[in-house]
């Protein structure tokens, strides 16, 4: 048994509200009403299958209602039914021939730089600008004053 409001046309379900509604109340309301239209319909359609598998109709007369029901539902709610794509769980990397460019150019570089320490002196060997008498000097401990 559907309620009395099922029955009512839209014009009339305005009319049936006591008060003032607020836009979004407005849309809220027509948007219950009409859900509560089409499951009424569903409902319905229930109802015709199983007095057809009660009086033994053919199986495509009842799948006929049972699927008019189910299409009425997913109309009812949409967000229910729609297909969610998955994100993509990896990003797309770049492509490999750029890593190798990156990588030559890192080494080349790296190696410009110890060439240039090899060619222009500063690689640490002490021999080249140091005299013994420098060395002597930087290794002395301090003299403690008496």
């Amino acid at each position: 048994m559907s309620p009395h409001w099922t029955k009512l046309k839209p014009e009339q379900v305005d009319q049936h509200v006591d008060r003032v509604l607020s836009p979004l109340e407005h849309e809220r309301h027509s948007e219950c009403m009409q859900r509560a239209k089409i499951l009424s319909t569903a409902s319905d359609f229930y109802v015709k299958a199983a007095e057809a598998i009660e009086s033994g109709k053919a199986e495509d007369v009842r799948y006929a209602h049972i699927k008019s029901a189910k299409d009425l539902i997913e109309e009812a709610f949409p967000e229910v039914f729609e297909v969610k794509r998955p994100s993509q769980k990896y990003l797309i990397k770049e492509a490999s021939e750029y890593k190798a460019i990156k990588l030559i150019a890192l080494v080349v570089i790296v190696l410009g730089i110890c060439y240039s320490f090899v060619v222009f002196g500063p690689t640490g060997d002490l021999s080249k600008t140091w005299t013994t008498d420098d060395v002597a000097k930087s290794t002395a401990y301090p003299k403690q004053p008496n």
